[in-house]
């Protein structure tokens, strides 16, 4: 059979959603026989196992694939995904979010008619149950629905696709440039979707924007915890190394990171709050190395985050710690949190 699409699945005790994520796949216009529906289980000890064994006996084009051992981070059971992809288009789709019925469609027809590398749809945030459309056209006046960018042409076009809408979700990809390019997602590190979607950029002449097509679904609750949202020294490490290779890998682009940096520096600041006093006092000092290793300055956007960081420039780490203490309460409160979240995802 000759699939068009690839749809790449990370699984992991998703016995809650996964029956939701698989049937929005199912349930496409663009026709299921048409997709290859690839489901990696990263060593689930829930049902998700017995789950995805359950459809793949039912329909030849869902292929189950189970890690031996849970790697504790989304990068090599996406990673495991493309190697088994036959498709020459590439979809992600994490266990826990849906697509909506004319996704897969509405980005194939684009990525032929436009001839792009990849293609960005807008997405909702659903919050607790509250759905919000998040922007994902910056710095750019044109209300047109079909919209290109060479991203390496000019520093605004740089910018435009800057913004934190790097998930590998809401997106399709050619596989050519995937493969070609040897992109993959880092196993080892968080930031795994920054580093494949700025790889994935820099490699590309055309990337296709549809800012007025709402496609995907991302689930996000609060009473739940994930690989991003559960705070400890362990993903404040893995953040923070698989930020610097991010800017590693851009270091020879000639544009301003100020986008990057703000997002990616806030999540760092953010995790870095949460932890605790001990783990703050010995990792404090990493946040100010890399910062003044780089070449431009980080400007946060959010007053309580400038001084918190101005605090660590100044070596002030004492006081700082002390902020980022009042910081974390701040944040984790359920009303806060859920503005800082709404915030994040509209700019």
């Amino acid at each position: 059979m000759d699939y068009k699409i690839s749809m790449i699945v990370p699984v992991y005790n998703a016995q809650e959603s996964l029956d939701s994520a698989i049937n929005s796949i199912i349930n496409q216009t663009i026709g299921f026989e048409n997709i290859e529906l690839i489901l990696v289980d990263d060593n689930s000890n829930d049902k998700s196992q017995e789950i995805i064994r359950k459809y793949a006996n039912e329909h030849d084009n869902i292929i189950g694939v189970f890690l031996s051992e849970n790697s504790g981070l989304p990068g090599k059971p996406r990673s495991t995904g493309i190697k088994y992809a036959k498709a020459p288009y590439l979809m992600f789709l994490d266990a826990d979010d849906e697509y909506l019925p004319n996704a897969c469609e509405k980005l194939y027809d684009t990525i032929i008619s436009e001839n792009s590398d990849f293609v960005m749809c807008a997405h909702f945030w659903n919050l607790d149950g509250e759905k919000m459309k998040v922007n994902i056209l910056h710095n750019c006046e044109d209300n047109s629905d079909i919209i290109n960018i060479n991203p390496l042409l000019n520093q605004m076009n740089f910018i435009r696709l800057s913004y934190n809408h790097v998930a590998p979700w809401g997106k399709i990809f050619n596989k050519e440039l995937i493969v070609e390019n040897d992109i993959s997602f880092p196993e080892d590190t968080l930031a795994e979707d920054t580093y494949f979607y700025f790889k994935a950029l820099i490699n590309s002449k055309k990337v296709t924007l549809l800012p007025n097509d709402k496609l995907y679904i991302y689930n996000v609750f609060e009473s739940q915890n994930s690989v991003i949202h559960d705070h400890n020294l362990k993903k404040f490490n893995y953040f923070f190394e698989g930020f610097k290779n991010v800017m590693d890998l851009l270091k020879d682009v000639p544009f301003t990171k100020e986008r990057i940096l703000f997002s990616n520096m806030s999540a760092i600041l953010l995790i870095f709050s949460n932890l605790s006093r001990k783990d703050k006092k010995e990792n404090i000092s990493k946040i100010y190395d890399f910062e003044i290793s780089l070449d431009q300055e980080v400007n946060f956007q959010k007053k309580e985050l400038d001084f918190l960081n101005n605090l660590i420039l100044k070596r002030h780490f004492t006081l700082a710690i002390i902020v980022s203490d009042l910081y974390s309460l701040l944040y984790n409160n359920k009303k806060i949190k859920k503005f800082y979240r709404k915030f994040n995802h509209r700019h």
